[in-house]
């Protein structure tokens, strides 16, 4: 009963719509020709008692209610109460599509895991199908007005072969109140079960596929027959209805055509007849669809899905059970390269190979080098040169950068990463993970290479080398430490000498760079982003990722 027109659509053409509109079976026009009539015969007599009969007072009170129902009839949100519901209608209207059962399924499954051309394997796989079948025809004639024309009586189903006088008689028996379309469902279990243990199915999983299948053809039914319980409520289909009629009753009235007035239409109300052709034809489709199981054209012919079903149900587990063709080598058997011919009139559409969009973009040979992830490598720049924030450089700190090995457990600015801030000029540097911490990290940062500065000392030279010497609060460990690793070292007082003098004015450089307060490198520390500890290790993992790809290509 559905109205197909598929095939006048399938190609565009100028003409192609416009022959939809003349069609009347299905069509707007079928649906709207007598509340149409009604609209425009009820204006026209409205307007000629207007026009014809009123005079003087009448007159103006009437044209005191064109102007009144014309004013606030646009008060009514036609549109928004219209639009969702049928939106909710459509939605449901698909969803009971959906909804509707096919056993060809379960015939596959049938055929394929109870074999056998015995009678008693035909007989198991028939009666499953037809207790399928059977279901949904009860469960179609409890919902469907067409299917309960078609099947008024259990008798009726006898009679059409879809049930036995034996099984009737047995339903018979049952009594309960209630609808019993779930019964021929238990049948085809049980007798899936038996055929189980006759070890007609080979295995449980098997078995279980089968039962599983049972129960989703049921659960299909089921929705069914819920959705007939359960419709859209009355309440927003009343909303609807009433805000259509009560919105074109004040137009009426209100678009009747007044010479002394700015309201009102036109002697003919061209677009008042429109406006209830689109928003009458509206409510009417979704009157059309609220009930996709009645004898509109549009709803759904469920007495053709019924003898469908049950012919191909049939077909497959019974007629085509077991039968294949003969396996014979194809016309491609040896063959690589295949080529399916086109007839003359298909030609036109053949495309070529299929192949990428973006397969023919070429990309030039100087650009084809593979680099590092901008954001990164500027991260890189950054932290290899020397644009940092020069933290100790505004003081004028400069010491010698330590060197030796032997003497690394008496500056642990040079063994600890915190503390190695110490650039290629000897000036206070600022690292990546000072730059991305925020200012208590960056503080407690040159905090630390304060105290590390006030242990470090200038180079000494021996008689026989060059060894590192001590100043300030580490004097003490350096005398004792000298006598132990330089034994017979003469001239020890001369070396305290020269010793003490760069100490002295490394110390006069710490107490003056430490009366100023590092401004410029605590403004920079609180600019910068604060990010957790998690995120800069995997920062920095990247970098040396990077750094060691870059040494690759290299």
């Amino acid at each position: 009963m559905t109205v197909v027109y598929s095939p006048e659509v399938a190609t565009v053409s100028f003409f192609g719509f416009i022959k939809l509109l003349v069609r009347w079976h299905g069509s707007i026009y079928k649906l709207l020709w007598q509340d149409f009539l009604l609209f425009a015969g009820i204006y026209t007599l409205l307007a000629i008692f207007y026009h014809q009969f009123l005079t003087g007072i009448h007159e103006s009170r009437f044209k005191e209610m064109i102007e009144y129902c014309n004013k606030y009839q646009e008060k009514i949100p036609l549109s928004f109460i219209l639009g969702f519901y049928v939106t909710a209608v459509m939605s449901r209207w698909w969803e009971q599509f959906n909804s509707l059962p096919w056993p060809s399924r379960l015939a596959l499954m049938l055929t394929s895991h109870i074999r056998g051309q015995d009678e008693r394997s035909r007989l198991i796989r028939r009666t499953i199908v037809r207790y399928m079948c059977l279901g949904y025809v009860m469960t179609m004639a409890s919902i469907s007005v067409p299917v309960r024309k078609r099947f008024p009586t259990l008798n009726h189903i006898v009679e059409a072969g879809f049930m036995l006088p034996n099984e009737q008689e047995t339903i018979d028996l049952l009594f309960t109140p209630y609808n019993k379309y779930y019964i021929p469902f238990v049948w085809a279990a049980t007798l899936l079960g038996q055929a189980r243990k006759e070890g007609r199915i080979n295995n449980d999983y098997a078995f279980q596929v089968l039962l599983d299948e049972i129960n989703a053809f049921r659960g299909k039914a089921q929705k069914l027959f819920n959705s007939d319980w359960v419709t859209i409520p009355l309440v927003y289909t009343q909303v609807a209805t009433l805000a259509v009629y009560t919105f074109f009753f004040a137009s009426m009235v209100g678009r009747q055509y007044s010479k002394d007035s700015e309201a009102g239409d036109l002697i003919f109300p061209f677009f008042t007849m429109l406006q209830f052709f689109f928003y009458m034809g509206w409510l009417k489709v979704a009157e059309e669809l609220l009930n996709p199981f009645g004898e509109d054209d549009d709803d759904f012919d469920i007495n053709m899905l019924i003898d469908k079903n049950l012919k191909t149900s049939y077909l497959i587990v019974d007629e085509m059970h077991e039968e294949v063709p003969e396996l014979i080598k194809d016309q491609y058997w040896d063959k690589v390269e295949v080529q399916i011919p086109y007839t003359e009139a298909a030609l036109e559409h053949y495309k070529g190979a299929l192949i990428g969009s973006a397969d023919n973009i070429d990309v030039p040979e100087n650009e084809r080098q593979f680099v590092a992830e901008p954001s990164l490598l500027s991260l890189i720049k950054e932290e290899e040169g020397d644009s940092s924030s020069q933290l100790g450089s505004k003081h004028g700190m400069k010491v010698k950068a330590v060197t030796s090995h032997r003497d690394a457990k008496l500056h642990p600015a040079e063994t600890d990463p915190e503390l190695s801030s110490l650039d290629s000029k000897g000036n206070v540097k600022m690292t990546l993970r000072d730059k991305i911490f925020g200012r208590k990290d960056s503080q407690s940062k040159a905090a630390k290479v304060k105290d590390t500065q006030s242990t470090v000392s200038v180079s000494r030279k021996g008689s026989k080398g060059q060894e590192v010497g001590r100043s300030g609060s580490l004097k003490h460990v350096d005398r004792r430490e000298s006598k132990s690793s330089s034994k017979g070292f003469k001239g020890q007082d001369v070396l305290q000498k020269r010793s003490s003098e760069p100490a002295t004015s490394a110390s006069a450089m710490l107490q003056a760079s430490a009366s100023q307060p590092e401004e410029k490198g605590i403004e920079q520390a609180e600019a910068a982003p604060k990010l957790s500890e998690a995120m800069v290790n995997n920062i920095l993992k990247k970098l040396n990722d990077i750094r060691s790809r870059q040494s690759n290509l290299t």
